[in-house]
Formats: structure tokens, sequence, C-alpha cells
């Protein structure tokens, strides 16, 4: 059987949204008391006000159970949660319906849209700039993808290059393809790097970066690298070793030496992605 060893470098970093390149840790309970100090905070405080809106109360733990997914995704699975879906049949008498699910994500979207540009919230996460620029001065395309509507999205990264400088060679969200934990945001960042550049890019050479276990399964579906970070988002250190990506690290400021010192070094000796070692900084 013909078996090709890429032996090239990176030429494609996709990185997920909050909680890797923005949206950070952070101590902000003097606006949500129940802040937990992690990061990914624009997609829980939405979530969090919407439910209160229809007297559902629910932890920001619970909410971030789905985080990964498209927020449709993600609510609906909330609604599913035992103890929210206990909460609402309490409430209202019945199980929820399509119509509930429609309304209380009628509620979200404009939510979702204030708490995205939040001052407190669209900024990037320490060393996050200065990774991206070491990618790119190595030739590497810097990409980012999102469960965020696509609209959301779009203006979040608007704010990020006029505020902060930071922009992105391609850019994909769950609304245009089927999101994670399916493949197809990294391949849509691939079929966006050839229209920009010509060059067919192979899976060995691309990178998933992401604090949610959905992202790191995104990537693993892919079949590339998958570097998790544990301190700067969403998901624990745990959550994220369960899905077995190839490196964890704190945040995004360390993804660089990753891809120089131990990605790199790996290809050059013809090793694939996801050969099952998880990788610990």
């Amino acid at each position: 059987m013909y078996n090709r060893h890429y032996t090239g470098k990176i030429e494609l970093a996709v990185l997920d949204t909050a909680g890797t390149f923005c949206d950070g840790p952070g101590d902000l309970r003097h606006r949500w008391p129940l802040d937990d100090l992690r990061g990914c905070k624009a997609p829980v405080v939405p979530f969090y006000e919407a439910l209160r809106g229809f007297g559902i109360e629910c932890d920001w733990a619970t909410i971030r159970k789905p985080m990964g997914n498209f927020k449709p995704t993600h609510l609906r699975m909330l609604l599913d949660q035992p103890e929210i879906s206990k909460q609402w049949e309490e409430k209202y008498g019945r199980h929820w319906t399509e119509d509930d699910f429609n309304a209380v994500l009628a509620a979200f979207r404009p939510l979702m849209s204030k708490y995205i540009v939040d001052e407190d919230l669209a900024k990037p996460i320490e060393g996050a700039n200065e990774a991206i620029k070491k990618m790119r001065e190595a030739g590497i395309l810097v990409g980012c993808d999102t469960g965020y509507y696509e609209e959301d999205s779009l203006n979040l990264n608007r704010v990020l290059e006029e505020k902060y400088d930071m922009k992105f060679d391609v850019v994909t969200n769950a609304e245009k393809v089927p999101g994670r934990p399916s493949p197809f945001m990294v391949y849509d960042c691939m079929l966006s790097a050839y229209k920009l550049t010509g060059k067919v890019i192979p899976i060995e050479s691309v990178v998933k970066i992401d604090d949610t276990a959905a992202g790191m399964k995104c990537g693993n579906n892919a079949g590339c690298w998958t570097i998790g970070l544990y301190a700067s988002g969403s998901n624990t250190y745990d959550e994220l070793a369960a899905s077995k990506p190839d490196f964890l690290v704190p945040s995004v400021a360390y993804v660089p030496e990753i891809i120089f010192t131990q990605i790199e070094p790996r290809l050059r000796q013809g090793i694939r992605p996801g050969q099952g070692l998880i990788e610990t900084i």
C-alpha cells in the first residue's frame, strides 16, 4: 500500500475565538456575581440572562458543558440538561417545545450580539497578538473558527482589528459549515487558504488550537495536529485531556513554541498527528 509521509512545515493554524485568542480569564464578579473567573464569558452571560428571562436559573458550570458547539445547538443541549428540563417542567407544567426553544433563542441572539463586543470581553488574551505575529513571521497562515453566528463573529473581528491590530488570514464559522466536533470548519479554512494562495496544503501541516473539548475533537476528526488551551478558556485540563489532543498548554502564548520545537521536528521525521501521546506544558 502506498503511504506518503509529509515532512514539511506547519502551513495553517486554525484558532478558536473566545477563550483562545480573546475573552480570556479575569475577575468580573463586580458585573456578574456568578463569574467563575474562567475565560470565554461572552457566550455564558447571554445564555444565563436569556434563560433567566424565562424563569430558569442555570449556573455557569452547566452552561459551559456544551461549549464549543454552534450556539443554537448549545442552547438545545442546555435545555436537555436534566437540571434545566426539570425546572422547565416545574414552571410550565410540560416539557419544552420547539416554540419554546425558538423563543429562548430569539432572546439570546441580541444579548450575544451585545456581549461579544463588550469592552471587558472583546480584547486579546495576553500573548495572543505576539503568538499570531510569530506564526506569521514563520510563513504560517492564521485562521479563526467559531461557534458564533457569522454576523457576531465579523463584528468581533472588526473590533479586534481596529482596536488591537489583530487580524486573520482566513475565517469560518458554524453558521457557514457544520461546526465542532465535526471537521468541517478546519476544512473550510483549508479551502480558504487554497483560494488565497493557490497552494494545496496537506492536513498534516494544519494545527487546530482550541479551549474546548469539542474543538479538540474537531481537529482529531479532521486529522490535523491539536493543541488544547487549559487555563485561558472554558474547559478544564481534565475535560480537554479526555478529548485526546496532541498537546496541552496553558494559553495561546505557548503555541509558537509547540509548533517550532515539538510539532515541526516530528513532521521532519514523517510523524503524523494523533499518535495518542499527550504532551503538556
